[in-house]
Order: structure tokens, then C-alpha cells, then sequence
């Protein structure tokens, strides 16, 4: 892996560990009028597509 990229990755697991990564908008649902599938239930939906 490029230096570069492992150093970016390093900054963004340092942010998320203090808490400062995450970073909630709107902006999804001002652009579709719809609200975010959280993680899970997005996986859940598509299982067959994570499956080997």
C-alpha cells in the first residue's frame, strides 16, 4: 500500500477513536427526499451480494 494512503487511513482511525469522524448531514434526504438505510439493514437487504 502507497505510504500516502496508510498515512490517511492512520489520520481517519485517529479521528473516529477521538470521536471527531463522524459527520451526519441531511444532504441525502434534501437530494431523494428519502432517509439513509443504516448499515445493517442495508447489508440484511442485499445478503446475497455478500455472500461467497
Amino acid at each position: 500500500m502507497p505510504v500516502h494512503l496508510v498515512n490517511h487511513v492512520a489520520v481517519m482511525a485517529d479521528l473516529h477513536a477521538q470521536g471527531r469522524y463522524g459527520r451526519m448531514t441531511d444532504d441525502l434526504f434534501k437530494l431523494t427526499g428519502k432517509t439513509p438505510t443504516n448499515m445493517h439493514d442495508f447489508v440484511k437487504l442485499h445478503a446475497t451480494e455478500f455472500a461467497p
